[in-house]
């Protein structure tokens, strides 16, 4: 085995998280094919919408868990590498690794024991979700550790190693969870609840194979550092910028990638309570409309967008390390520049095209992932989705880049912004537009909010050229081209194959999505948007 591995590149990395991502991200929506047949179509609805709000109120209690620690530990542990200063590096991981876990323990007792009182707050007293909370407080053991894990790997940039384990814990998870479901809905004729308990368990078998795989990842990454690669302080340059190993210091840089990565999940809780007592409370709905409305925006349809949001993460992840890396070596404007341009067009050339692609063939992704009876009203909320989508992508990378660009106070005030776009819209375009109000009260407030961090991240930067607009503007317009020839290809197919079954909109999926692919890749090719891949794929994390 060689003892020295080799570091990613920005573009391996990123191209690793993206498949990574993607391929844990489809995981996550295929099991849903089984899962919805073998629950059936009368509690679907029910089951959806219950597993949907566990897991909103689950993920925020991760958040709070890895307190937004794996990004500062990627971060910091990247400009302490970028130095030399290896034995650092290991301080941090160690002492954060036994502060996250203490973390995790008190607050899986929290969910165990109070799991009545969460469905109060953040489930509008919905008390089905009790129990299976109690069944995901097990996982919370295991995932602050897990995290803390990723983050260290991440800052020695190895970071297809970090996404490996991702697909590993997905792989693991799902195979649980329909193994549970099959048992208890088909061969027992049992019920739902029982079903979605068991698949809530599944998370934790998931991020215990995940762990053990990062700490041998751990053990060689530790092996590939020769004693000539370790520096002492005398040997640092007097001008190089070494951040502090305190907590208070970790705090600081954990607490701003905390706020920012909880944004979707608290806009989720939010949906879920205020969408409940709307149509409680002032349109009078029954539990059943309830769940099955909720079900197709907050569950169904968001699972779905988490494959183009899954890219954001792939590009935010990349970037993090290597800006960190360049600003702690203080090198020159111009590298940054180049980096940031480089950044802002490959972001928009894989999210674009994505983004369009599933609004192309939304009926038909509806049609294999949920039902075909819903497929009409579940299309539009799936297209209206995906912009929501879009932005949020956007805005979560802006924000990332704010945050290693000492621009903490300012991405804060804009968190703030988005929250009260929202609050202030959530009313009011859910009485007008129903089951699309919550998601269009999301997307305004990243829009805005995107457009200001923009703003800030090119005054100091002065990223916007006329080579980068008209790079944009191609982008833009092999996406739109690629979007019109997929919806014609979509409408022409459907007339010789019929998509309402999922096996006939699964073939008409493949063939717009092959079309979809080679039209955008021979448009970029032609114009040289593709260039961009090349462009980046040397440049170094540190």
């Amino acid at each position: 085995m060689d003892n020295k591995m080799k570091k990613d590149s920005l573009l391996k990395s990123s191209l690793w998280i993206s498949l990574s991502g993607i391929l844990s991200r489809i995981l996550s929506v295929v099991y849903i094919i089984p899962w919805n047949i073998w629950i059936g179509p009368v509690a679907v609805g029910a089951a959806n919408a219950l597993y949907g709000k566990v897991y909103n109120i689950y993920n925020l209690f991760l958040i709070i868990a890895t307190a937004g620690i794996p990004s500062a530990i990627s971060k910091e542990v990247a400009a302490h590498n970028a130095l030399g200063r290896y034995d650092q590096s290991e301080k941090l991981f160690k002492k954060y690794t036994i502060y996250m876990s203490l973390v995790g323990i008190v607050l899986a007792l929290i969910m165990f024991f109070g799991a009545k009182y969460v469905a109060i707050v953040l489930a509008a007293g919905d008390m089905r979700v009790v129990t299976p909370i109690k069944y995901l407080s097990i996982a919370m053991l295991i995932i602050p550790a897990l995290g803390i894990l990723r983050g260290y790997i991440q800052g020695y940039a190895f970071i297809s190693y970090s996404a490996f384990s991702q697909v590993i814990e997905q792989i693991a998870r799902v195979a649980y969870m329909l193994y549970a479901t099959y048992t208890i809905m088909i061969l027992q004729k049992g019920n739902y609840m029982s079903a979605v308990n068991q698949s809530t368990l599944a998370s934790f078998i998931g991020a215990t194979l995940a762990y053990l795989f990062l700490l041998w990842i751990r053990i060689r990454v530790r092996r590939s550092i020769t004693v000539t690669d370790i520096k002492t302080t005398a040997d640092i340059p007097t001008d190089a910028n070494i951040p502090e190993i305190n907590f208070s210091s970790m705090l600081r840089s954990a607490i701003p990638f905390l706020l920012v990565d909880t944004i979707m999940t608290v806009l989720q809780l939010f949906d879920q309570t205020t969408f409940t007592w709307i149509y409680e409370l002032i349109l009078h709905a029954s539990q059943k409309t309830i769940d099955d409305l909720y079900a197709m925006f907050g569950f169904q349809a968001n699972k779905l967008i988490m494959i183009l949001v899954s890219l954001a993460i792939s590009v935010s992840a990349s970037v993090i390390p290597a800006l960190s890396a360049m600003i702690s070596r203080k090198v020159g404007t111009e590298q940054i520049q180049k980096l940031m341009r480089n950044i802002v067009q490959f972001t928009l050339f894989i999210i674009l095209p994505a983004t369009f692609g599933m609004i192309a063939i939304s009926r038909q992704l509806w049609t294999v992932f949920v039902f075909y009876d819903q497929s009409i009203i579940g299309s539009k909320v799936l297209m209206v989705s995906c912009l929501e989508a879009f932005f949020y992508c956007v805005f979560l990378i802006l924000e990332n880049v704010l945050q290693v660009s000492h621009h903490v106070k300012k991405s804060l005030i804009y968190l703030v912004i988005a929250y009260l776009i929202k609050v202030v819209l959530q009313l009011p375009l859910t009485l007008a537009m129903g089951v699309y109000g919550p998601l269009a009260a999301s997307t305004i407030a990243f829009m805005i909010t995107g457009h200001f961090a923009f703003r800030l991240i090119n005054k100091q930067f002065n990223i916007v050229d006329k080579e980068l607009g008209k790079s944009l503007f191609k982008i833009f317009i092999d996406g739109l081209i690629m979007l019109v020839v997929v919806v014609i290809a979509d409408f022409l197919v459907v007339k010789v194959i019929s998509d309402a079954t999922k096996i006939g909109a699964t073939i008409v999926i493949i063939i717009c999505g092959l079309i979809g692919v080679a039209v955008y890749g021979f448009l970029s090719y032609k114009d040289g948007s593709l260039k961009i891949l090349k462009e980046i794929r040397d440049t170094k994390i540190y």
